[in-house]
């Protein structure tokens, strides 16, 4: 230990307080660092530094006390619109994963096998010139596309800098898990049926849902629908639905979730859905709010494809060439009732014309009907009655949530989690919400999720990738053109990947260059790295601390800054929030800047394979490569007053615009000078398209998303399948109606401690929640043998792992819930490989096939298992009380140097 020394009494008490912090999303005053008096009598004078946490996505503003170059005490910075001077228990923690013995200190390169966990320290010159050396080799011999590089949503990844620098490279073999897993899916479906650009989307734990940060918000009702703010998002979006629900006239709430979780607890319909049938359940909603004439019509009828005929040969909207009346291939139809014939649209409706909504008709040979009618015949089958039969649910509760969605006295919206992007139907559980939003005209009102607030003038995502690679490059992407959605993030289908690792298909993939966490807990049946590993030549790890994946994969561990050593502007409502570096430790080194370090060594190296030509110099000096500290200062470039990056860090929290400025609403009937009519939506009708033809335009042709070098709209062959413009109910790969080998379904989510697979290595968090709980229902207990707070085995077809047994009424007969978990403190054991196996449920997700079509996402929730008490030998070696996890207590270490010089 330092000379500041964290007691066990402090240490038990910060637990608790953590755990109260944790599901209210409120400040800590007090220190989580116990300082020795007699030093802090005679330290240094204290500074705090205003910056902003990324233990998790929501980027919370804090203040860091800073005492002889040491951080002692983080808070909350309650100048921050969105948190209001809240944390959460893993802001709180970013002394301890700060300070952490095990931190990746040094460059370090494998000694002996893999596996074996033994390391050498060598220089950053060292280690770049291997890693270059390599990247070089690779593609002299193999092409660039042999090289695979990764990252992920844990420790303060920046996506747009690991696409710049696979395309730096020339590899089209770039991804992440939470791209078709989580939020990706969300967001390209609204881009698509909501309009171009920027749009919000449904995901309110993924710091949309602006309107709800102002108390005086419109809404009356909300829908949250798989997610739980006051877990996900303790200190933003669950302290905003907190005051939400403190106002005078309150807020009604619905939770669709099959765990009681905190917002459960306070809404006033809880709908434990069986996991994996969200899609029947939206389904019976629809059918449900068209058939007691609940929507919004004049809304459907002006501003969305509704009442647009629909061609049966081709599947996409009618056009004025097609129908045989004067237009063009770019004119949309109608059917107008008055006229009794069909009749092109006159943006945005004609006056005096009442378009049909619904119906079927003879138009030019053809039986054409209206979109709304193929999305009531969509959903004629699903009642209230049939959903409740599929989802394990009560009709009558389904019913009265419905009636609060509906209340035409209010305003209601829903929010979407997760769970959306991880039941292989990922676009259809998207579409299907926004379906729900579009029928009721809760787009751009006050009070709704679905807002085109004016964008920030800076970025904590620094820009889209650069665009370098060739048409013959792109073509060689694994799984671009049978999964075109994950072309809107250029990104690579994972398990396509790992098929050209393991077997050579379509070519071997020879080099694996990974910038995350612990991919044995985020990546789906996590075991398949052990065929894939083998057959890799070099395998390089960046990231804060050693983990299973370094262990057992890595080559080369690179090390780089915990969020308390970085630079970053971060858009926030009206606002920007300053992360700035408050210290700085061994020899760790900002992501941003590794990336262009390499790129600088392979140029110097002689790399012909990069698709621009460009030396040593130009390599830092081009605006894609140039330092990412740079480009960051730039962004505020931008600001009217032009403030520097100091001045800027000085203030912490500064408005870019006044609250009425930002809260601008309607935004599609603002007035378009080049027409002088509405601007309406991003989409091609500019109408809201209720039926997503854009969907299966996409599909079929890679537009809008598809680019290279050569083309900035590429058009692909078509994926094996249609991609669907509607939502289809499709029952679960694996089912509980059918399998009575694995007769339990369970699900995941989220912790308000850990965020994705990281700081399962910090003391305080594991002393709050030190081993998985798995919830079981009392009679699922009891049936299969199972006590509360016993150790038991968890199986799929694919694997077996650990959780303890927590019998609750608090999740539905049938389901199980656990949440995926890694154990650091296995990884020095005999089998490091229980580190990440023992209690681990992605050990038995699903990455086979089905992939949903569009994303390619596969199966994290809504599979089958089955329990039984377990007495494994491994169970004893987990750490479970406080004493065991004082090895990882923080060591202050002082404040070092820069690696590289890109300061000024």
């Amino acid at each position: 230990m330092g000379e500041t020394k964290i007691t066990r009494r402090g240490f038990c008490k910060s637990a608790v307080a953590l755990g109260a912090v944790a599901g209210l999303g409120i400040s800590l005053k007090d220190s989580l660092v116990e300082a020795d008096p007699a030093k802090a009598a005679t330290s240094g004078e204290e500074k705090i530094y205003k910056t902003s946490c990324r233990a998790c996505i929501a980027s919370c503003a804090v203040l860091a006390h800073v005492r002889d170059g040491r951080v002692v005490r983080i808070e909350g910075n309650p100048e921050s619109p969105m948190s209001q001077g809240g944390v959460c228990a893993k802001g709180m923690a970013g002394i301890q994963a700060l300070y952490h013995p095990n931190r990746n200190k040094y460059p370090m390169r494998r000694v002996g096998e893999r596996g074996k966990n033994t390391w050498e320290r060598i220089s950053w010159d060292e280690a770049l010139t291997e890693v270059a050396t390599k990247i070089n080799e690779v593609s002299d011999k193999y092409g660039s596309e042999a090289i695979s590089v990764s990252t992920g949503g844990g420790g303060n990844p920046h996506f747009s800098n690991i696409k710049r620098f696979g395309e730096a490279i020339n590899t089209p073999n770039v991804w992440e898990p939470g791209c078709s897993q989580c939020y990706l899916p969300r967001m390209g479906a609204s881009l698509l049926a909501y309009g171009a650009g920027k749009p919000n989307n449904l995901s309110f734990s993924d710091s949309n849902g602006w309107d709800y940060y102002f108390t005086d918000s419109k809404v009356t009702s909300l829908v949250l629908w798989g997610t739980d703010p006051s877990n996900s998002s303790a200190a933003t979006g669950g302290r905003a639905l907190a005051e939400l629900r403190n106002r005078p006239q309150g807020l009604k709430t619905v939770v669709v979730d099959p765990r009681y979780t905190l917002d459960a607890a306070k809404a006033d319909v809880w709908l434990p859905i069986r996991p994996g049938t969200d899609i029947a359940l939206f389904l019976a909603w629809t059918r449900w709010i068209l058939e007691n004439e609940k929507y919004d019509k004049d809304f459907c009828t002006t501003w969305t494809n509704m009442p647009y005929l629909i061609n049966p040969n081709t599947r996409l909207t009618l056009k004025a060439t097609e129908a045989g009346l004067d237009g063009t291939d770019k004119d949309y139809v109608i059917w107008n009732p008055a006229i009794n014939a069909p009749e092109v649209v006159q943006f945005p409706m004609a006056e005096g014309v009442q378009p049909a909504l619904f119906g079927t008709y003879e138009v030019n040979g053809m039986k054409c009907s209206t979109a709304g009618q193929l999305l009531k015949e969509n959903c004629e089958e699903w009642t209230l009655e049939k959903a409740a039969e599929i989802c394990w649910l009560d009709a009558k509760m389904i019913e009265k949530a419905l009636e609060i969605y509906t209340d035409p006295n209010g305003q209601s919206s829903l929010m979407q989690g997760v769970y959306a992007d991880q039941t292989g139907q990922t676009q259809a559980n998207a579409l299907a919400a926004l379906t729900l939003e579009f029928l009721m005209g809760n787009v751009e009102k006050p009070g709704t999720m679905l807002q085109k607030f004016p964008n920030a003038p800076v970025k904590d995502q620094l820009g889209n990738t650069p665009r370098l690679l060739t048409q013959d490059k792109v073509m060689k992407r694994c799984g671009y053109t049978e999964y075109k959605g994950l072309i809107c993030w250029d990104m690579a289908h994972i398990p396509s990947v790992f098929k050209a690792m393991k077997d050579g298909d379509p070519y071997q993939i020879h080099m694996w260059i990974e910038r995350s966490g612990n991919k044995h807990v985020v990546l789906g049946n996590s075991t398949c790295l052990d065929d894939i590993v083998p057959n890799l030549d070099y395998i390089v790890h960046v990231y804060m601390y050693p983990t299973a994946f370094s262990v057992l994969c890595a080559d080369l561990i690179l090390p780089c800054t915990e969020w308390l050593e970085t630079n970053l502007p971060i858009p926030q409502l009206n606002t920007v929030v300053m992360r700035q570096a408050v210290t700085h430790l061994y020899e760790t080194v900002e992501e941003g800047i590794i990336w262009t370090q390499i790129v600088q060594k392979c140029a110097e190296l002689g790399n012909t394979h990069c698709p621009k030509a460009f030396d040593a110099n130009e390599c830092m000096t081009t605006p894609f490569y140039k330092n990412e500290y740079e480009k960051q200062k730039q962004h505020l470039f931008k600001l009217a007053d032009k403030m520097t990056w100091e001045e800027a860090c000085e203030k912490g929290v500064f408005e870019w615009c006044t609250a009425d400025e930002y809260r601008t609403y309607y935004t599609y009937l603002k007035t378009d000078e080049s027409t002088g009519k509405p601007k309406g939506f991003g989409t091609p009708s500019k109408k809201i398209e209720v039926y997503c033809e854009s969907n299966t335009i996409l599909g079929r042709t890679g537009y809008p998303w598809a680019h290279c070098k050569e083309a900035e709209h590429l058009e692909l062959p078509a994926a094996s399948q249609d991609y669907e413009p509607m939502p289809i109910y499709h029952e679960p790969a694996e089912s509980p109606l059918t399998d009575t080998e694995y007769p339990l379904v369970i699900t995941e989510g989220r912790l308000p401690m850990y965020h994705h697979g990281t700081l399962r290595n910090i003391p305080y968090l594991r002393e709050i929640y030190p081993v998985p709980e798995m919830w079981i229902n009392p009679k699922d207990a009891e049936k299969y043998g199972i006590t509360d707070n016993e150790w038991v085995n968890i199986e799929s077809r694919r694997g077996k792992t650990h959780g303890k047994a927590r019998v609750t009424t608090a999740i539905p007969e049938g389901v199980l819930y656990q949440e995926r978990f890694w154990l650091p403190e296995l990884l020095d054991s005999d089998d490091p490989a229980q580190a990440y196996r023992a209690c681990n449920i992605n050990v038995l997700t699903k990455n086979d096939p089905p992939y949903d079509p569009v994303y390619g996402s596969y199966i994290l929730r809504g599979f089958q298992v089955k329990v039984s008490p377990s007495n494994d030998e491994i169970l004893k070696s987990i750490w479970s009380e406080p004493e065991q996890f004082e090895p990882w207590m923080p060591e202050f270490s002082d404040t070092t140097e820069d690696v590289f010089d890109y300061g000024a």
